[in-house]
């Protein structure tokens, strides 16, 4: 069959079919019809089957090739080489200057430029879809928003291109869609099934929700981990648009959501204006198109606008404003709900009302919203020039990994920052030039610097949608100070366009080489050296020693890599070390003699000998995605070194001796003896066995560590106040702790606190796991502050209890160790400070004894 033919039939099935189609999406509308529809162009009705993601961007491109409103174009690729859609949709007149409209746009955002005149400025609006994967009706959608886009005839849609540029993202997580939508397809029955109990509307773990390594994408706007979301910001910057939309799917028990949401969840650090007259004025657009369709819809109940980390919250600090839609989903084709069958192509069809709503009302609103974006900017600065705080200094001098990812995750955001000129000593810290960012408070991202660096405790709700705090320097473990006068003077400002900084040289030894455990990369320093077989030896005691850089101190935990040891030549030892310095930019040091000016020999027994690890981690249902993800990450990302993945429902097949280290993160695991036992008994051999939060409480219960659970207090019910009813879900919602930032101490001499140089320690926590310190003195390695609460909601009774309990221990057992998180150390591939702590415990776990002291030394 010729291409010619084929185009013949796909029109003649555009002309038959697109009726029906579009009586029920688009009633009473006019379209080119030399512009094929989805349906057509696809080939069975929008709703009636998921739309794989390489279908979806063939859409787009067709689109881009056949009408002159459209522009294809890509501003990445995932995990798994998708591309990522930023297709451009206005008049051919403006895409022939898009560039010129860009530029003068991004005036609004500066300051320091004239106010553009806005009387004939395009209103620029992203629509972005399907960021959480198995919430597919936002794809869908944005197949169809597409084509109203670019082959609309009706006057509103001509006014729109002529007044607007809209970009149209149609999967924000295009890796997450195409996982879920082979499941519903591949489950999908004829005729379809409704019944809740099918397969179909139950997903295998980790489900589409969640991109290539697992985690949530709509948590990542601000911590900016993944390609996915750096590509995005990078755009986003480039455009600052002034209305963005974050479409959704929530239970199928429930109806659809548009904004407003509660009024005590607003962000404080946002002009009222938004909320009180542009989030209400479009909600009334929102309204008209629910109510046309009888569909039914709540708003100002739920969700916050708190955390600025979601796609609908942060254009609402960067001037523009962010609408969230949350539809009630079939979670596949047609489900049964208490409202009866809740259809694809009905949860379709209300997001893409929404969006052409959204459409409408910035349309309407063009003007207020680019004034509205220049007086964000403008009256950022004149808040940050009154402000009490002039700037932050933040930096580590020991650690120039975790200072130069702050560096760039501050310029991701396109914020303001700084090098200094002197030493500058403050609150008992001292902030060296290059190695620390003065951010100063009188600039145009002022309220984004207040919201990653201030410390709230107290909030008008005590009931939270995610976490309640995200101080970005607690988070990376950095040293960070109030700046409140104007003594510090900035140096070079710091930028993207930054020359690559060249990596240390590392000078030749014949004796040996010392690596500091200061640098967050060191274990994938150590790593690459053990996979080569590189003996390789860690310090338990400090020392000074005289280096090629002159007399350096070393702190507990520096790997030493003697030369006549190894079984390659001092040659290759060299090349071998030069080529992973460049690899890590971790500076080695040389040294020609072993002995110390103060502290231990090299030679001590206080050095041991480290061995390579081998690591196991059991996912699959009944386990977080969340924090295996981010295991599996950080493993990848900060070591480079391999983890094994297996289905916790085979663990009990598999032979643990081949590994040295099995990592269980927050889950619902069995108590089953067999396995428990198994367990044991690989521990009891040497093995380590690293826990999370509800799983170091199933170790404890399951009599695998002697350290005790710290039970929560039951309250008086004498004293216990009679509720309403109605007040029932916020009551017991505030005693939960969705996510708060506290203090606590960590042994830094322990083998798992090696490399830090701060006793204090900022802790992330959202569970329920309290442990007791140890009986021991010497294993427990962390422990909560009297009064820990540094950033963020915690319930005074979960408070209470939550001071002094332990945040890490160690338990020996046999030959091996358990080593018990009360929390997760990897929160969200972001908390660098205290990532750390459990790189130290796969590498070192097995070199801990409860005595505090090296087994070498003992003997």
């Amino acid at each position: 069959m010729n291409k010619k033919y084929i185009v013949l039939l796909c029109l003649l099935f555009s002309q038959l079919s697109a009726p029906a189609q579009n009586a029920y999406f688009f009633p009473k509308k006019k379209f080119n019809p030399g512009i094929l529809s989805p349906e057509a162009f696809l080939g069975y009705p929008i709703g009636s089957h998921h739309t794989r993601y390489d279908q979806l961007v063939a859409y787009f491109e067709y689109l881009g090739k056949t009408s002159d409103r459209v522009r294809y174009q890509t501003i990445g690729r995932t995990y798994e080489y998708r591309p990522q859609l930023m297709v451009v949709f206005s008049s051919p007149e403006n895409l022939s200057r898009l560039e010129e409209i860009r530029t003068r746009h991004l005036e609004l955002a500066d300051p320091t430029r004239p106010m553009p005149g806005t009387g004939s400025m395009p209103v620029v609006m992203q629509l972005g879809y399907n960021v959480h994967g198995n919430e597919a009706s936002g794809g869908e959608a944005a197949l169809l928003t597409a084509y109203y886009l670019a082959a609309g005839e009706d006057p509103e849609v001509l006014d729109l291109m002529k007044n607007a540029v809209t970009f149209v993202e149609p999967v924000i997580n295009p890796d997450g869609r195409d996982r879920f939508v082979n499941w519903v397809n591949m489950h999908k029955g004829t005729p379809l099934v409704a019944d809740p109990n099918d397969r179909e509307h139950h997903e295998v773990w980790p489900s589409g929700r969640v991109n290539h390594y697992w985690f949530d994408l709509n948590r990542d706007w601000l911590l900016a981990v993944h390609p996915e979301s750096k590509n995005r910001l990078k755009f986003y910057h480039q455009w600052y648009p002034n209305v963005v939309t974050d479409h959704h799917e929530m239970g199928t028990q429930a109806t659809h959501f548009f904004e407003p949401t509660k009024q005590t969840a607003e962000n404080p650090l946002v002009p009222v204006y938004l909320y009180r007259n542009l989030n209400d004025t479009f909600a009334r657009y929102f309204e008209e198109a629910m109510n046309e369709v009888g569909s039914l819809y709540y708003s100002k109940e739920s969700f916050d606008n708190l955390y600025p980390g979601y796609g609908s919250t942060y254009p609402d600090i960067m001037g523009g404003i962010g609408f969230l839609f949350e539809q009630g989903s079939s979670r596949g084709h047609v489900q049964t709900s208490q409202h009866g069958e809740l259809t694809f192509s009905f949860a379709v069809r209300n997001q893409l009302l929404n969006a052409i709503a959204t459409l409408k009302a910035s349309l309407a609103q063009r003007e207020n919203l680019l004034k509205f974006q220049r007086e964000f900017f403008s009256s950022a600065v004149t808040a940050g020039q009154k402000s009490a705080i002039k700037g932050y200094l933040v930096g580590a001098s020991g650690d120039d990994t975790r200072t130069r990812l702050f560096k760039e995750f501050l310029l991701t955001h396109r914020i303001q920052c700084y090098d200094i000129t002197t030493d500058i000593r403050q609150d008992g810290k001292t902030f060296q030039p290059g190695k620390t960012m003065f951010v100063p408070t009188a600039q145009p991202q002022y309220r984004l610097v207040q919201s990653i660096f201030e410390r709230p405790t107290t909030f008008p709700d005590s009931l939270f949608y995610d976490t309640s705090a995200w101080n970005m320097p607690l988070a990376y473990g950095l040293p960070f100070v109030e700046v409140k006068s104007s003594s510090v003077k900035p140096g070079k400002p710091y930028g993207p366009t930054e020359p690559t900084s060249v990596p240390p040289v590392v000078p030749k030894s014949t004796y040996a080489y010392l690596v500091p455990a200061t640098d967050f990369l060191s274990h994938k320093v150590l790593y690459q050296l053990l996979r080569k077989n590189v003996l390789v030896k860690v310090g338990f005691k400090p020392f000074g020693i005289q280096t090629s850089e002159g007399l350096q101190s070393f702190s507990h935990g520096t790997y030493l890599v003697p030369v006549a040891s190894q079984k390659i030549s001092p040659d290759s030892l060299h090349g071998l070390l030069t080529e992973i310095v460049k690899n890590t930019g971790v500076k080695i040091q040389a040294v020609r003699t072993g002995y110390s000016n103060s502290g231990v020999d090299l030679g001590s027994n206080n050095f041991e000998t480290v061995t390579l690890p081998k690591v196991l981690m059991p996912v699959g249902q009944g386990t977080s995605p969340y924090e295996a993800g981010e295991v599996w990450y950080m493993m990848d990302t900060y070591v480079g070194m391999p983890v094994t993945k297996v289905e916790l429902s085979q663990l009990h097949r598999v032979d643990l001796n081949h590994y040295t280290v099995l990592v269980m993160v927050t889950g619902q695991y069995p108590s089953d003896r067999n396995l428990v036992q198994k367990i044991k008994d690989w521990v009891s051999r040497g093995g380590t066995l690293i826990t999370f939060k509800s799983a170091s409480d199933w170790a404890i219960k399951n009599e695998l560590s002697d350290e005790k659970i710290r039970e929560n207090p039951k309250e008086n019910t004498q004293e216990k106040t009679r509720l309403n009813y109605e007040d029932a879900v916020a009551a017991e919602g505030a005693t939960l702790t969705g996510g708060a930032i506290f203090l606590a101490d960590l042994d830094i001499t322990h083998p798992l606190g090696f490399g830090y140089t701060n006793r204090s320690i900022a802790l992330y926590r959202n569970s329920k796991t309290l442990l007791e310190p140890s009986k021991s003195p010497y294993t427990t390695v962390i422990q909560y502050d009297k009064s820990p609460l540094q950033n963020g909601y915690v319930h005074p009774r979960n408070l209470k209890n939550i001071a002094g309990s332990a945040g890490l221990l160690v338990s020996e057992q046999g030959n091996g160790r358990v080593i018990l998180f009360a929390d997760n150390p990897n929160f969200r591939g972001t908390w660098f400070g205290t990532s750390k702590l459990f790189f130290n415990a796969v590498f070192l776990g097995n070199k801990i004894s409860v005595t505090g002291t090296s087994e070498q030394a003992q003997h």
